[in-house]
């Protein structure tokens, strides 16, 4: 048994062949990803809020030109050990402010206090996954019901177009890639009628990621729910 142990890589997850393609979630995250509010309730979109800013904390332009680098756009950033196990990897500069008007740095409420909600997308992390295939890459979002899409209203993303450069890529697991920060891109619903579940769907749309597996419902795609209420 322990000749066994010593063939485990602990930087690699036991189960890494299930994870051929990445999954989606959404932030803020909630138990039924279901996000409603009344825009007179404070309290309620205020949690939400709390949660953005919880998980955009390590995204601060500040602690990403500390600890991160500035990588060439538009290429892997593929880092070999050269012969050292394990050897540390650098991570890529994410920055907040990317993320425009969905960033909470501008409007510090991300557009709930007015009705106009921003929710982040990421895609989960994959040891070693070259994610695109060497070809750009963008998340796009819709009604899941056609008919219901002028309800949904005009949406803008940020980066621009929902893209995500491939220099974020290859993740080589949290222990040799400690200071990662996964790119993620914001959504901002501008006009989406009052008072009415819509329910939407974000994909990714890459070269080698299917997002049409009815049997994982979050391979290369979130499904939610927003709703937002006015008295």
């Amino acid at each position: 048994m322990w000749v066994l142990l010593q063939t485990v890589d602990p930087n690699t997850p036991k189960y890494q062949d299930r994870l051929s393609v990445p999954g989606m979630m959404i932030r803020p995250k909630t138990d039924a990803l279901d996000i409603t509010y009344n825009v007179s309730n404070t309290e309620l979109w205020e949690g939400y809020v709390r949660m953005l800013n919880q998980f955009l904390g390590d995204y601060n332009d500040s602690r990403q030109a500390a600890d991160n680098e500035l990588c060439v756009p538009g290429r892997y950033f593929v880092q070999p050990d050269n012969g050292v196990l394990n050897h540390p990897k650098r991570a890529c500069q994410f920055n907040r402010t990317m993320l425009g008007n969905c960033s909470g740095l501008v409007d510090t409420t991300y557009g709930y206090r007015e009705g106009r909600p921003c929710v982040l997308i990421k895609m989960n992390r994959v040891i070693n996954f070259f994610a695109g295939a060497n070809k750009t890459m963008n998340i796009t979002c819709s009604s899941k019901k056609e008919e219901d899409a002028q309800k949904l209203g005009d949406i803008e993303m940020f980066p621009a177009n929902g893209n995500i450069d491939l220099m974020y890529f290859p993740y080589y697991g949290k222990r040799v890639h400690v200071n990662y920060t996964q790119p993620v891109v914001a959504v901002k619903f501008l006009n989406l009628t009052a008072n009415f579940d819509h329910h939407v769907e974000c994909r990714v749309n890459a070269a080698n990621i299917a997002t049409t597996d009815e049997r994982d419902k979050f391979a290369g795609r979130v499904s939610f729910k927003i709703r937002v209420n006015r008295d």
